[in-house]
């Protein structure tokens, strides 16, 4: 198949799968021969639980499920550990890290996952967290204001990136709004932050409007 006939295929099957009803992102599960480093990690930074922790009983089911190369696995089969973000039906949102003995750590230059988003209620809420990590010597390695989010970004363990953010706007209305607006039109990306200068001037009582305003 051309790649013509496959983009006009793909172009036909969007106009029909646009009249379905909705979905959402419901799980991310990442991969990693670093099970307890990586699971006490994302515990620690996002102040969540494991629901459910599994753990084969014999080792061999693991070789064998994973064995040349497989990813492609059964929970069962593997340590693997799930996080409740949002236990909302019909929907909900799920969080996983499955042991897969034989991976290494990112960046690779396979294709895949950049980077996961995790949304806080507001900026307060958003620095609050990021003060806690550093004090645990967890800190940002980017900030930027992107103009409707301002995030802090971290590597975790296995140098996945992982974007801590908030929305810069209170309602709905004007987060919406601010996509269709010349300032997004011309800088899509925003502004780099330095985070500390950034903290420090929320901690000086800097209004939020005063702190998410790109120049």
């Amino acid at each position: 198949m051309s790649n013509a006939v496959a983009a006009a295929d793909l172009a036909a099957l969007h106009e029909k799968t646009a009249g379905l009803p909705e979905i959402r992102i419901s799980e991310v599960v990442l991969q990693t021969a670093q099970f307890e480093r990586m699971t006490q990690w994302y515990e620690a930074v996002l102040g969540n639980s494991w629901s459910v922790i599994n753990t084969p009983k014999d080792i061999s089911v693991t070789q064998r499920a994973t064995a040349n190369g497989n990813k492609q696995v059964r929970a069962s089969d593997v340590r693997s550990s799930f996080m409740f973000i949002d236990r909302s039906l019909p929907y909900g949102q799920l969080f996983a890290i499955f042991e897969i003995p034989f991976v290494g750590a990112s960046p690779t230059t396979d294709p895949g996952l950049n980077h996961m988003q995790f949304k806080h209620v507001d900026i307060p809420a958003l620095i609050e967290r990021v003060k806690l990590l550093e004090e645990h010597e967890i800190v940002p390695h980017r900030c930027s204001n992107h103009g409707p989010i301002t995030s802090f970004y971290f590597y975790d363990p296995d140098k996945n990136i992982v974007e801590l953010c908030s929305n810069n706007f209170q309602t709905q209305e004007a987060f919406l709004g601010y996509f269709q607006s010349e300032a997004y039109r011309s800088n899509p990306s925003g502004i780099e932050l330095d985070y500390k200068e950034f903290i420090a001037r929320f901690d000086s009582g800097a209004p939020i409007e005063e702190l998410v305003r790109i120049p």
